[in-house]
């Protein structure tokens, strides 16, 4: 019975050694691009389509020129108020996937921008942004 003990407290130990190096290799669930890029929303609108001309839309825009961007401010080699702190939080694939989303949504010109549609983004703006200065 002695022996036994040890035999079974080596086959835990292997197994949680095993369990480590397959742990480390798996990811956990991974967000959509769509699903990311809705935190784009209070400040380009909703699907990247800015209401107002404050906010350059993101609907529409090429994959490279998104990732490029969202690099730049990342690495702090591009000047920003805010978007240098947001692309810290998602990772170069992440970036990809909304990239990808953004591109295929339709652009919508500006001028079709009522000034009740003008107000109420930049008000959901200002409501996001409470409490993060």
């Amino acid at each position: 019975m002695k022996k036994a003990m040890p035999i079974t407290a080596m086959c835990l130990g292997l197994g949680l050694l095993g369990l480590n190096t397959h742990a480390s290799e798996m990811t956990g669930p991974q967000a959509t691009g769509e699903a990311m890029a809705q935190q784009c929303a209070p400040c380009h609108g909703t699907n990247g389509q800015a209401l107002t001309e404050a906010m350059p839309p993101l609907a529409g825009m090429a994959i490279e020129d998104f990732e490029k961007a969202m690099f730049s401010y990342r690495d702090g080699s591009r000047d920003a108020v805010i978007m240098d702190r947001v692309a810290r939080g998602f990772t170069d694939k992440e970036i990809h996937a909304m990239a990808v989303w953004f591109e295929k949504q339709p652009f919508e010109p500006w001028a079709d921008t009522t000034m009740k549609e003008a107000y109420a983004a930049s008000k959901a703006a200002k409501k996001a942004m409470e409490g993060q200065q």
